[in-house]
């Protein structure tokens, strides 16, 4: 199995379990802390559609940490500029991340950094694969995934990280004859 197949089953697994939208709104409690980020933000500074986006919020706003308020104004401010369809994904998205055990979820979770870590070329070029993709390409991916066993999906793992390490290798070499 080649680098393209291993890292594409993994999206595809991500896909089926929850909506990438919803990954990345999840993602938000995790993305790193500006060094400016430690002043708290006012309530009445947030926008109209911020605040009506976290009006479960308000009474609490003042007594969450700077950090936590910048996390959610930014998430706000992106379900905002989402249309009714983006918004909809997302919804069903984390109902369904809400319905995994907490096994499930650490594995979403580790294959979100996983994703995350690989260069930003790479994840370019599996997102425009993926997409280009047809939807019975897709399923057809789908039943593979859901049809391996765990020893399988191992497997899968260890290659990966082989070819990791491999590409470590070869990097540091390029760079060494440089």
């Amino acid at each position: 199995m080649n680098v393209f197949s291993f890292y594409y089953t993994k999206i595809k697994m991500l896909a089926k379990s929850i909506s990438f939208s919803a990954v990345l709104l999840c993602q938000l409690s995790f993305l790193p802390l500006n060094a400016h980020a430690e002043a708290s933000i006012a309530w009445d500074s947030l926008s109209t559609q911020q605040q009506e986006t976290l009006a479960p919020m308000k009474d609490q706003w003042q007594n969450l940490p700077a950090e936590r308020q910048l996390r959610l104004s930014k998430g706000a401010e992106k379900w905002a500029n989402m249309d009714p369809a983006q918004r909809e994904n997302l919804k069903s998205g984390l109902q369904r991340y809400k319905k995994l055990s907490k096994e499930e979820k650490a594995e979403v979770k580790a294959q979100m950094r996983a994703f995350k870590a690989l260069p930003p070329e790479e994840r370019k070029l599996l997102r425009e694969r993926w997409k280009n993709l047809s939807p019975e390409q897709k399923a057809q991916f789908r039943q593979k995934f859901k049809n391996m066993t765990p020893e399988q999906r191992q497997e899968i793992r260890e290659k990966r990280k082989l070819r990791q390490q491999e590409r470590r290798e070869r990097k540091a070499q390029r760079e060494l004859a440089q």
